[in-house]
């Protein structure tokens, strides 16, 4: 997901998906070990999605909200 669609998810919604993606990536990790990854970049997909989850609920944790519309709109 794109970080503009990110933010138009409420903190509840943030939080589950940022489970759903640990938990894809823990269970990616032990299927590396059994087969040949599939799509090898995947892994770092995830992991910057999550670093964008956790970013976007500490700005709202620090109330430094930004603008929930998609910057493609704004021309």
């Amino acid at each position: 997901m794109r970080v503009w669609e990110l933010r138009q998810l409420s903190d509840v919604e943030l939080k589950e998906r940022l489970n759903e993606l640990r938990e894809k990536l823990f269970k990616q990790a032990f299927e590396a070990y059994d087969e040949e990854t599939k799509n090898p970049g995947q892994k770092s997909k995830m992991r910057r999605e999550i670093a964008r989850i956790l970013t976007l609920l500490r700005e709202r944790e620090l109330g430094l909200e930004r603008s929930k519309e998609d910057p493609r709109r704004r021309k």
